[in-house]
């Protein structure tokens, strides 16, 4: 089902798997961007969510100061909201965004228990969320 539609990402959630599927369609300024990261903790909130897939293929650069708060103020909370156990990550084309996910994953670690694992296509993302 559709949870959230925007000019910038699609949001669903399929019940019957426990499954978040995300799809960046571009470049999100500090607000637009902010904004999906508090739809992200409403639907782990609502929803019994286990498993997420988060397609960056089109997403954008992340600026510094988002990257700092996503990994510092917003992540542990994101961690503490839900049930979450795994969480893929299809890789942006664009290496600025890729770089930005991968220094949040990094910087956040130590409070995420969920795993995390970059793929770059869905077929492979989803086969790994729903293994095991």
């Amino acid at each position: 089902m559709d949870y959230y539609k925007s000019d910038i990402i699609s949001i669903t959630y399929e019940e019957e798997l426990k499954l978040v599927r995300t799809r960046w369609k571009g470049f999100a300024n500090s607000d637009e961007y902010r904004a999906v990261l508090d739809v992200y903790l409403q639907v782990v909130q609502e929803k019994e969510v286990v498993r997420w897939i988060g397609d960056n293929t089109n997403a954008k650069a992340i600026r510094p100061a988002d990257q700092e708060y996503t990994a510092l103020e917003w992540a542990p909370r994101f961690a503490r909201a839900g049930s979450l156990k795994k969480m893929a990550v299809i890789v942006a084309s664009d290496i600025f965004n890729k770089m930005a996910v991968e220094n949040i994953i990094q910087r956040s670690s130590d409070t995420v228990p969920f795993n995390t694992h970059f793929f770059d296509n869905q077929e492979d993302s989803f086969a790994w969320v729903m293994a095991g």
